[in-house]
């Protein structure tokens, strides 16, 4: 097991949205799923990182604790600052200790340079 694994948190599906709608509807991330779904293709990525699956309620403690309440998007990708990883971390955030990603975009590239998974295509 990694050290300091890179934390990834998802919405978990079937979440309902009383700003959208009061008919009880359920929804789903799209951003998430599509991380979701690299996963299910990539399925080491699953040894190599640390999924969490986070209600789409806010607060989202889990995140809050580690990169700040004004950053408790999803998809969110932390890993710790001082981790040498070989590959560009010019397009990270930073809080604290921890560097964060939460655009999918984003996320994709760096499983892409880091691990070696196939690329987003444009």
């Amino acid at each position: 097991m990694l050290i300091n694994m890179p934390k990834l948190f998802l919405l978990k599906p079937d979440f309902k949205d009383n700003k959208i709608d009061n008919e009880g509807k359920l929804y789903y991330c799209p951003q998430c799923a599509l991380i979701a779904g690299i996963i299910k293709f990539y399925p080491q990525l699953e040894t190599i990182l640390e999924i969490n699956y986070v209600d789409f309620k806010r607060p989202r403690k889990a995140i809050i604790e580690l990169i700040g309440e004004d950053n408790q998007s999803c998809p969110s990708l932390i890993i710790e600052n001082n981790q040498e990883v070989n590959v560009d971390l010019s397009y990270f955030n930073s809080h604290g200790d921890k560097l964060f990603i939460n655009s999918t975009d984003s996320i994709t590239k760096y499983l892409s340079e880091k691990y070696g998974i196939g690329n987003l295509h444009p």
